[in-house]
């Protein structure tokens, strides 16, 4: 018999290295594997092949984390699910059922809990019958020629507010369709006063709340639909607009924003999501769906402050650092600080230093992204450089060309200094 292969799902190592010392002597010896990022695990599913248990640390004792294991569980009805919670999740029964767990474990173990709990996954997957799965995560392209790999997912986040998230978003939407010729779709998160629609000057028919409405909790029904919901730019890309009443906001649960981000995923090779200032549920239920998260700063003392309780908190959170990427916004000079003084206190380093810039008001007043409004701008080419690792190699040589011919154009003033990661 093979060695059975165990996935351990949480933020840190931590849980793992106890996985690994509670079946040390075991024989035959079970293999470990380690996913320090939630929304990864499909990946893993599909590039390490089939395990035997999945044990899911407190990183996934949210509820957009029980979502996902319930998920799993659907398409992975074979694989035994061991929940390890440092604290009971704040959700309803039925959720934590739906992940089919075996056993729920409470930090810190007993002396053999762990143990015991894994031998009798063990056990009982030795007299299953295997079940096949496919958890690719991929769906149909919508025109017949078989399944298509889901989006990636970029999410703005800020400590404050007025720091450019949504101008950021839209014009990351942009450039994503424009140079790469895919699809691109934002999602206000801004459930209670989202801008996006107003910053591009449209009145879309629906929003996400009425997506939600209408799928009535059937994620199938979501995924086939939701591009009905969705509104189009005349610069290419598409948005899912935040509810028109703040109230129904508060209807709008994290296991809800999961569903949509997967659905619109399905469909779209890139998602922009962005957020409002603030770590609520909702908020950290579309980090764990991110590929990239952008916090943003503008160049004043509370803004920095904030940024660097921001980034704390994510820490404390077991937020993995690694996809975390810093934009500082709104630089200008004789302001009371320096750039320099605040690249400082980063040590991870700005992927973008961004100007104040005149074109930005311009921009939204005819509801246009800048890089589409003004694309020889500063801010523009400030933009390109700072996000131009999202974009293939020929693509990056068409705007270097691009950009040299829009130089003589150029503010003749100098940029802040661009420091990358």
């Amino acid at each position: 018999m093979r060695n059975p292969r165990i996935l351990v799902v949480d933020r840190d190592e931590t849980l793992a290295e106890a996985v690994r010392e509670a079946v040390g002597e075991n024989r035959p010896t079970p293999e470990v594997h380690i996913c320090t990022k939630p929304a990864a695990v499909e990946d893993v599913l599909t590039e390490e092949g089939p395990f035997d248990i999945l044990v899911a640390g407190p990183g996934l004792a949210t509820r957009a984390g029980l979502a996902r294991l319930a998920e799993l569980h659907d398409v992975r009805p074979d694989m035994g699910v061991v929940l390890v919670f440092s604290r009971r999740p704040n959700a309803a029964l039925r959720d934590i059922v739906r992940t089919g767990a075996v056993d729920i474990l409470q930090l810190p173990f007993a002396d053999g809990v762990l143990r015991g709990a894994l031998d009798r996954v063990i056990e009982m997957n030795q007299t299953r019958t295997p079940v096949p799965a496919n958890v690719t995560g991929a769906s149909s392209n919508g025109n017949g020629s078989g399944p298509k790999e889901p989006g990636l997912v970029f999410t703005m986040s800020s400590a404050t507010g007025g720091c450019g998230k949504t101008f950021l978003a839209t014009n990351l939407a942009y450039m994503l369709s424009h140079y790469t010729g895919k699809q691109a779709c934002v999602i206000d998160l801004d459930l209670q006063f989202g801008e996006v629609s107003t910053a591009l000057r449209l009145r879309p028919k629906y929003t996400i709340f009425d997506a939600l409405e209408k799928a009535d909790n059937e994620d199938a029904d979501l995924d086939a639909h939701i591009e009905d919901y969705l509104v189009k730019h005349e610069s290419g890309f598409s948005i899912l607009a935040a509810p028109r009443d703040p109230s129904e906001a508060d209807r709008i649960e994290p296991t809800d924003v999961a569903r949509v981000i997967r659905a619109v995923r399905n469909h779209f090779d890139y998602v922009v999501v962005d957020t409002p200032a603030a770590l609520t549920e909702v908020v950290l239920a579309a980090f764990d769906m991110s590929d990239v998260v952008y916090t943003m700063a503008t160049l004043d003392l509370p803004s920095v402050r904030n940024m660097g309780v921001f980034l704390g908190t994510l820490e404390r959170l077991k937020i993995s650092s690694e996809n975390i990427r810093l934009i500082l916004n709104k630089a200008e000079r004789d302001v009371g600080i320096d750039v320099d003084q605040v690249t400082k206190l980063f040590t991870q380093g700005f992927k973008a230093v961004l100007p104040y810039a005149k074109e930005v008001s311009r921009s939204i007043n005819v509801g246009m992204p800048v890089m589409a409004s003004s694309p020889g701008s500063e801010i523009s080419q400030l933009m390109l450089a700072g996000f131009k690792d999202l974009l293939s190699e020929s693509v990056q040589n068409e705007i270097a060309t691009e950009a040299s011919s829009h130089r003589r154009f150029r503010l003749f003033r100098r940029a802040p200094a661009l420091t990358t990661t």
